[in-house]
């Protein structure tokens, strides 16, 4: 039982890690629909623009 338990938690952060990942690609991709307000982006998610 205790074997699954470390595999779930295993398979849990890969699944969370690439989702958290992902979701950044797309911030560092698009701008604020607010008018006019986007704070600054850390340097690191500035590596991660396509354009």
């Amino acid at each position: 039982m205790k074997l699954k338990n470390t595999e779930l938690k295993k398979v849990c952060n890969k699944i969370l890690k690439k989702a958290a990942y992902q979701m950044a690609v797309i911030d560092a991709n698009t701008s604020c629909p607010l008018a006019g307000y986007q704070p600054e982006e850390p340097k690191s998610m500035k590596k991660l623009r396509k354009f």
